[in-house]
């Protein structure tokens, strides 16, 4: 992320051969079409122009595969980035058919391990096999040609069909839409691990997902930007922003220590040598609610941030030992079951009249009601609120902060009175 907005890379495409008027002689036509619609769905787009791929992995949180008239092979260096850290990827027409195809090479490298996966594609005939060109009567109906033209794109207009229980119902909530497909080719084979999601009424695929292991990963074959349909760029960057939104609870215990944490000096004077750890992102928000709240006349900090698993451990046994285990378990988690090992849990306090006060504190009862009313515009939630003990299995903690990364999710657990667990 980047001041605080899921980034979006956009894979490059164009054409081997130099075609005259052809938008994919030119590398960048397809990054900044998409580039506005992206940044209009609230996120930054990058253009991933450089020949090494891979060098992009540590700033994108998505990616989006365009469409083209070559699958560039090289291009699946990006797939180690996506299926590792389960990455959603939006592919769109070619890119629908690179996902339909990498799948299918990944199956049948299953047979011949002693090849690499782009030996394999190598090997393959590409027509027939993963793809086939369709044949003029389909051409009439999908169209093959990119094109601004409004009475063309009207005439590739097209009723698809949508299975339930799919990304694609998830994202229009209906079994029939409209759709435009600018295409020649289409996915003719479909790997064990792919599911066909919608199809024309003349049985081509429309759109293939992928979603084995918790990954996030839609092709589909139509163009929706030449539609102004902005839902799958909605989806792709609501799905990047799950990762901030993992459960960790009495029941989940936390596993993912990818996230990148970042030294942060509090002001509060209790915690040790003043310093302490944030996720990255947590941290950027963090910074900018405690600005918000300085403007709105209270001086708010850091009271705990991240906190390792020997460091919960000792809360844990401390708090057991002062105040007794049916406490302990109401107010302090576990150690290897606490969001404070996470990185996107902070627990804050306020300076008021010159002197820090935490955690039930009266004097903060103003300062709570005031956080609780604006932390969710930059993605935080109260965790543990009231009358939801039975539910998060927590006591009601006015101090304790959950960063979520979506703004919109953290504006409707906020407004609707939600925990995670019923999200």
């Amino acid at each position: 992320m980047l001041k605080n907005k899921i980034v979006v890379g956009i894979l490059p495409t164009y054409n081997y051969k130099n075609e005259e008027n052809s938008p994919y002689n030119d590398i960048a036509y397809f990054v900044r079409m998409y580039e506005e619609k992206i940044k209009e769905c609230g996120a930054i787009a990058i253009g991933l122009l450089n020949n090494d791929i891979s060098i992009y992995k540590d700033i994108c949180d998505a990616y989006i595969w365009p469409g083209g008239k070559v699958i560039h092979k090289e291009l699946y260096v990006v797939f180690d980035d996506i299926l590792k850290n389960k990455k959603p990827l939006l592919g769109i027409c070619l890119g629908s058919q690179a996902i339909a195809t990498f799948f299918n090479v990944l199956e049948d490298q299953v047979n011949n391990p002693n090849l690499s996966l782009i030996e394999i594609y190598d090997s393959n005939k590409m027509d027939d096999l993963y793809l086939k060109k369709l044949d003029n009567d389909s051409l009439t109906l999908h169209s093959n040609n990119l094109t601004k033209d409004i009475k063309s794109i009207n005439n590739a207009k097209h009723e698809i069909n949508i299975k339930k229980n799919t990304f694609m119902y998830d994202i229009y909530k209906e079994t029939k839409i409209s759709v435009v497909s600018l295409h020649s080719y289409a996915i003719a084979r479909i790997s064990k691990d792919i599911i066909v999601s919608s199809l024309s009424n003349d049985n081509i695929i429309e759109s293939i997902e992928y979603k084995k292991d918790n990954n996030h990963i839609l092709g589909i074959q139509y163009h929706p930007e030449v539609n102004n349909d902005y839902k799958p760029f909605i989806w792709l960057i609501e799905q990047a922003y799950n990762k901030y939104k993992l459960i960790i609870n009495k029941d989940n215990k936390f596993t993912n220590n990818s996230f990148k944490l970042i030294n942060y000096t509090s002001n509060y004077p209790n915690i040790s040598d003043n310093e302490s750890f944030i996720e990255e992102q947590t941290l950027y928000a963090f910074l900018k609610l405690k600005d918000k709240m300085l403007d709105l006349g209270f001086i708010m900090d850091l009271q705990s941030g991240y906190r390792s698993k020997i460091l919960q451990e000792k809360i844990f046994n401390d708090t057991k030992k002062e105040k007794g285990i049916k406490h302990a378990n109401m107010f302090v988690a576990k150690p290897g079951y606490s969001e404070h090992q996470s990185g996107l849990a902070v627990d804050v306090c306020a300076c008021i009249n010159g002197k820090w006060y935490i955690e039930f504190a009266k004097e903060l009862d103003i300062f709570y009601k005031v956080l609780h009313k604006y932390c969710a515009d930059y993605g935080f939630i109260l965790r543990y609120k009231k009358n939801k003990e039975d539910i998060t299995g927590y006591a009601y903690e006015p101090w304790h902060l959950r960063y979520v990364g979506s703004i919109s999710l953290a504006k409707k657990i906020m407004e609707k009175d939600l925990v995670l667990e019923e999200i």
